[in-house]
């Protein structure tokens, strides 16, 4: 056995061998880990409760990354410190890494109680899944604005990821700077939303007037999500996600909503309210946009389904309708896929006419 190793072993069995139940590694449910220890009550005493600086815990406890190979400590680590009673908690600035070896050591009645810990490697997973994109239709216009792309876990963010997403023309050549640089995510923190840079959309921009628009009419295109792209744990998809579009000419008007189809429900029952529109809606928008109502405004409670392409909207009632009436009611930030909203359109100029006020509730009655 490598001498040095074996000198390891023996130290570490030496350490353990102390009261090292005053200190231990405690692992969470998320694979993270902190290391707790047991103070004495004289030494509780003199630390504040609650929170402490870096320099009253690592007057009590530190904790040291060991060299792989001299099995050396390296410098204190950064992190939390929290005394509640005689417990003093540690959790570092940075988690700590599966595989890796480190010492916690406790000032405890004028000794040292050191414990070595082996970070366990994290479960193995399955590879990242693209889930689903939105919008889901394959055709497009040649001025749409963003997409949604869902992951099956949260993923590793930072600037990488306008990289490892592209846009690629029917030629093979990958668009350069098509995305706004701000990344967004939903609560669940597992769906992107990323938006094709405005100032290539917009008419008059300087940005459109250098680099041109991203996207240009009758054209096909792929968003490509590159098998890079991984979750905080390193778990890549593998394979590139590839969503194949074409574009049609630009949609620059506001949302029509007098060409929306609108079928009520004919008689008390549970059947659905249905609107039909003539293009792909944001899918976002119409679960938060688009709602039934009595006749005071107050919401009903129900299921909602998008249909395919995002171009069909059902509202089923949780409980069955009563002989009343009722009312869809549709808000003026509602957006399509371009971001035209039934108020003006995406792109729409400050100084142009006022456009007349769309009527956004439709009242229905069942007998």
């Amino acid at each position: 056995m490598d001498p040095i190793m074996n000198a390891f072993l023996l130290l570490t069995t030496a350490l353990i061998a102390q009261p090292a139940d005053s200190v231990r590694f405690q692992l969470s449910k998320d694979n993270g880990a902190r290391v707790v220890a047991q103070l004495l009550a004289d030494q509780a005493a003199k630390l504040p409760a609650g929170k402490l600086t870096q320099t009253q815990g690592e007057s009590v406890l530190t904790v040291n990354l060991l060299d792989d190979e001299t099995k050396k400590p390296g410098p204190a680590m950064l992190g939390k410190y929290d005394r509640d009673g005689n417990d003093l908690s540690f959790s570092p600035r940075f988690a700590f890494i599966g595989g890796q070896t480190y010492r916690a050591t406790l000032q405890r009645d004028g000794k040292p109680v050191t414990i070595n810990y082996v970070m366990p490697l994290p479960a193995a997973k399955p590879p990242l899944k693209v889930l689903k994109v939105y919008p889901t239709t394959d055709v497009l216009p040649a001025n749409h604005l963003k997409f949604y792309i869902y992951f099956d876990r949260p993923i590793r963010g930072g600037m990488e990821l306008f990289k490892l997403i592209q846009l690629v023309d029917d030629k093979g050549n990958v668009i350069a700077d098509p995305w706004l640089l701000d990344e967004i995510w939903d609560a669940d923190n597992n769906c992107l939303i990323i938006y094709i840079h405005p100032g290539r959309i917009k008419w008059g921009v300087e940005l459109r007037q250098l680099l041109g628009p991203v996207l240009f009419e009758k054209r096909n295109y792929s968003l490509v999500v590159k098998g890079e792209l991984s979750d905080p744990e390193g778990n890549k998809i593998g394979k590139d996600y590839i969503k194949k579009f074409k574009t049609t000419p630009e949609d620059r008007v506001r949302i029509d909503v007098s060409q929306w189809k609108i079928a009520y429900p004919k008689a008390v029952g549970r059947d659905p309210v249905t609107v039909t529109f003539p293009k792909s809606i944001d899918h976002r928008s119409l679960d938060r946009f688009l709602s039934v109502t009595d006749d005071k405004g107050q919401p009903i409670d129900g299921a909602i389904t998008i249909g395919p392409e995002e171009k069909t909207w059902q509202f089923t009632p949780t409980k069955a309708w009563q002989a009343r009436t009722y009312r869809l009611d549709a808000e003026d930030v509602l957006e399509d896929v371009a971001g035209n909203t039934p108020k003006v359109p995406f792109d729409h100029d400050k100084n142009s006419p006022k456009l007349r006020a769309q009527n956004l509730r439709w009242p229905f009655q069942l007998q």
